[in-house]
């Protein structure tokens, strides 16, 4: 409501007030005003309106993603950094991959990735956990079952306790404690690489598979080696096939291993500039997020500083390294292949079920040499002159020095051969070398004349030989 006051009227009560003529037009600017104003009001309170529309909508879209909004963080001057373990040294997220969710039925998590970025390397590794890897399930009665039931069963028990049992049971595993978790189902999968315009992998091993499922049907698929582009369909198929009889790819291993493969290549992708600076995909991704994901509680500060930790990786020489817990892994000292009580076969420690420790210390030995143990060189050892007792103490040395190498102490070659060689007869062992010719205090790393033989061809070779027998003018120097 407007009132025109006359700051005249009343002042004087004894003065007669002069008589005023009425003025047309201020009685049409007072027709006029409550209308503009109207006008205004209506226009404003619209707009407030979308705004607090567009502003619930984004709230009630941040809360199903797990969005913690704290505006007190959008004006923090300090640098965002993620969650950390206990020893302020890593970040670690649980990456769950699912066959199907409706609503909030979640079936057997059949992907387990443990990704682990270390501060201090800059390096970031993926662990996964294959769905076969029996661990214990319900502590109170000893039952021992698929690691990818775990977080069914626990909702089953108690609604809400699935994600806490199995991260506990990662824990457990791997000895890393886990700050973050997220579980994509295949929708989320296929959209979310759509949105960023596929993925760039190249296919290591061409396969075919005769028995990809669709539905309730069967189909072939086929991948050739090389460099190619997916879309989301097809990086799909390739992360999920696994009955192909070609060069060991029919197996949840290989499954798991192109599985990271195309997890690394997606982080690749997004962590461009362009897609963050494009809404359409960005909003893309999050209507994905929406209905297909579920994640731990994060914050503004938790997006910045991972988006400041994906530019990281372009910008900078930081590196990403894939293991499997399979029966090769750790120089085949881990994990084997058991025989459960009821005939069914399954995937365990090598030390006996619920038994971790060879395992984590598995985890500390990749997190400190990522190179070296990536590489998962076969390394045999010859004598060449060190003699059979000095030979298996070096050994036995070295061993200690890199636990959970694949290290063979193999024949005597010579006798009479003085110094230590290091090398490979093929391509692809970098590191190994590297390390081994480091710890051996010598430069020979390639093969030796009097090595006329190319034995143990796909591996590193070793020779010790005895001491070297300096010359006097040498011993002089």
């Amino acid at each position: 409501m407007v009132l025109d006051i006359d700051l005249n009227e009343g002042e004087l009560d004894n003065r007669k007030a002069p008589k005023k003529e009425p003025i047309v037009t201020q009685k049409k600017e007072k027709k006029k005003r409550p209308v503009l104003r109207a006008i205004l009001i209506t226009f404003f309170l619209g707009l407030l309106g979308a705004v607090g529309y567009f502003v619930w909508k984004g709230n009630s879209i941040s809360k199903a993603m797990g969005l913690n909004l704290n505006p007190v963080e959008l004006i923090k001057e300090k640098k965002p950094e993620l969650k950390k373990d206990s020893h302020g040294k890593h970040t670690n997220v649980l990456i769950i991959g699912v066959d199907s969710r409706t609503g909030n039925d979640i079936s057997n998590t059949d992907t387990i990735i443990l990704a682990s970025y270390n501060y201090e390397t800059k390096n970031l590794n993926m662990v996964s956990i294959p769905r076969d890897f029996h661990v214990e399930v319900n502590a109170n009665t000893k039952w021992f079952g698929r690691i990818n039931s775990v977080y069914a069963s626990a909702e089953n028990k108690t609604k809400g306790t699935g994600f806490d049992a199995l991260e506990k049971t990662v824990e457990d595993v791997t000895g890393l404690e886990i700050q973050y978790y997220v579980l994509v189902d295949f929708k989320a999968f296929v959209e979310i690489i759509d949105k960023v315009g596929g993925v760039n992998i190249n296919v290591e091993n061409s396969f075919t598979d005769y028995m990809y499922p669709e539905g309730l049907k069967y189909k072939t698929v086929k991948f050739l080696a090389g460099p190619q582009v997916m879309d989301g369909k097809t990086a799909l198929i390739y992360s999920r096939s696994r009955h192909s009889s070609m060069n060991n790819e029919g197996t949840d291993y290989a499954r798991a291993k192109r599985q990271q493969k195309v997890i690394l290549a997606l982080k690749d992708k997004i962590s461009e500039d362009e897609t963050f600076k494009d809404p359409q995909k960005v909003m893309g991704i999050l209507s994905s997020l929406v209905n297909n994901i579920k994640v731990s509680e994060f914050t503004i500060t938790d997006i910045r500083a991972g988006i400041n930790l994906l530019q990281d990786f372009t910008s900078e020489d930081r590196k990403s390294f894939s293991f499997v817990l399979d029966p090769l892994s750790g120089g085949g000292q881990l994990v084997e292949v058991k025989s459960m009580p009821s005939g069914a076969f399954a995937i365990g420690p090598k030390a006996g079920l619920g038994k971790y420790e060879d395992i984590r210390k598995y985890v500390q030995a990749i997190d400190k040499n990522p190179s070296l143990y990536s590489e998962k060189a076969t390394i045999y050892v010859h004598d060449i002159g060190l003699g059979y007792s000095e030979t298996a103490k070096k050994i036995k040395e070295i061993r200690e020095a890199y636990p959970y190498l694949n290290i063979i102490h193999s024949s005597i070659l010579f006798k009479d051969k003085e110094g230590n060689h290091v090398y490979s007869n093929v391509d692809g062992y970098p590191e190994t070398i590297r390390e081994m010719a480091k710890y051996l205090k010598t430069e020979n790393i390639t093969k030796p004349e009097f090595i006329t033989t190319k034995n143990n061809r796909d591996a590193v070779i070793i020779l010790l030989g005895k001491p070297v027998q300096l010359s006097s003018e040498e011993s002089e120097i």
